[in-house]
């Protein structure tokens, strides 16, 4: 695990441009989610609001499938990490790669936004409760990902092009141990959110009843 960190912050600070623009990509996908919620037709908005009902009615009730809901959030969280890695290798899938990050965090702004909207000051404690700390965790993989994506789609640009040697079976490990190390987070992010997630969240959605 020290590893992995310490190999982190050297990456980061070598490539501090890179992550500051993926940190904005973030928070601008975040933001654009968030506003999107709040300008939605009144049939759409009715939607949300009839999803969101039922989502805490079963969760009072404790009706939730966790089986299918285990697999769906493991298929659905590390699939999307794997494609990010997979398009790295790929050398022209650096602009579906961000826009992947970028969907990623407008999809957690619209969810933030539609706790908020449909249940006001308490909706900010829903939002609360349903981000922290799984999504943040994952956003902040995805990030990890993006970025070595990204650097090892320019190392193998630069290759073709000439311009650089590029020592690929040892490039290539470290690909592969970043790769191991997220789908270890992802997985353990995923079994956070069907078995505790849903705890905390009728913890909190009984205490403001």
């Amino acid at each position: 695990m020290e590893k992995y960190i310490i190999n982190l912050r050297n990456k980061i600070h070598i490539n501090k441009p890179l992550f500051i623009f993926l940190i904005m990509l973030i928070v601008v996908g975040v933001a654009s989610g968030a506003f999107f919620s709040s300008v939605l037709s009144n049939a759409d908005e009715k939607m949300v609001s009839d999803y969101l009902g039922d989502f805490f009615t079963n969760l009072s009730n404790d009706n939730l499938e966790y089986k299918t809901s285990i697999t769906n959030s493991l298929i659905l969280t590390l699939g999307f990490g794997i494609l990010i890695w997979v398009l790295g290798i790929s050398v022209i899938g650096f602009i579906l790669i961000l826009f992947m990050l970028f969907i990623k965090s407008f999809i957690l702004g619209f969810s933030i936004g539609s706790l908020i909207i449909n249940y006001k000051i308490k909706g900010i404690l829903y939002a609360l409760g349903y981000v922290f700390p799984h999504h943040i965790v994952q956003l902040l993989v995805y990030l990890i990902l993006t970025a070595y994506a990204l650097c090892f789609s320019f190392r193998l640009i630069k290759c073709i092009t000439g311009k650089k040697n590029l020592e690929f079976k040892g490039i290539m490990s470290k690909y592969l141990s970043v790769l191991s190390f997220s789908l270890v987070i992802l997985s353990l992010c995923s079994l956070y959110e069907v078995y505790l997630m849903p705890k905390v969240m009728k913890f909190i959605f009984l205490l403001l009843k």
